[in-house]
């Protein structure tokens, strides 16, 4: 038998897990977001852009329709294939062999349509009390606590209390209560953080329409070109 399963809403991103070895249950929300960048306007001329994450603003990506589950099961494992939106496509695979589940994403081209950067994040929301304090890896090393909101050798000001509060990471990111811990391990270099008591998150893309003044002298908006009708780029990766 699986020795973790998932019950998946149907008409949702609420799932429960549970592991067999842990005897643990616990309620979980996937969601995906997006910050908009920062246009360097406004009487304040720095931008979002490839070194400097500064959001202005936090907006949750809605299912363009009822997101369709289709549900495929074999001898090895089961896969949970779902089209949130045109640009955003996922895939939760389930292994009998495995203590965890893994997530594979597709997203892009991020839509600028609107002349807005995006910067897209997936979230995973619980009821763990986690009292501000999460854990990154130091280059893939050991894990470090991170309290949000402080620092341990200076008083820090918050004038950036997203930017300010995300961390590198390169192996993974966990949080604990007293009773349960969640651990997401990434397959590449990527920003994570905990905003918010019993949440984590991962930023997974990134497109953005105004240079930062940090010496590239361009926006990050890369695209690819055929016959003239260029699109941004896809990007496919995992999580664990």
């Amino acid at each position: 038998g699986y020795r973790i399963s998932i019950t998946m809403a149907s008409k949702s991103n609420t799932c429960l897990l549970y592991s067999s070895l842990m005897k643990v249950n616990t309620v979980a929300e996937q969601s995906y977001i997006y910050y908009s960048g920062f246009s360097g306007e406004e009487g304040d001329s720095q931008a979002s852009g490839a070194y400097i994450l500064r959001p202005n603003g936090t907006f949750q990506i809605k299912a363009e329709e009822e997101a369709p589950l289709t549900v495929m099961k074999g001898p090895l494992l089961d896969e949970f294939h779902q089209q949130l939106t045109s640009w955003i496509h996922q895939i939760t695979r389930i292994y009998k062999s495995k203590e965890h589940a893994e997530v594979e994403f597709m997203v892009g081209p991020i839509p600028i349509d609107d002349g807005i950067g995006k910067e897209i994040v997936t979230q995973i929301t619980t009821t763990m009390k986690t009292n501000g304090t999460f854990y990154t890896d130091s280059n893939g090393r050991d894990f470090l606590r991170r309290i949000r909101d402080y620092r341990q050798d200076w008083d820090l000001e918050i004038n950036q209390p997203i930017a300010g509060n995300y961390y590198p990471l390169n192996l993974g990111i966990y949080m604990e209560d007293g009773n349960t811990e969640l651990s997401v391990l990434v397959d590449r270099a990527v920003g994570g953080s905990s905003i918010k008591d019993g949440q984590i998150e991962i930023m997974l893309h990134r497109r953005l329409v105004h240079d930062d003044s940090r010496g590239v002298g361009e926006a990050l908006n890369e695209t690819v070109c055929i016959h003239n009708d260029c699109k941004g780029l896809m990007v496919k990766g995992k999580f664990f």
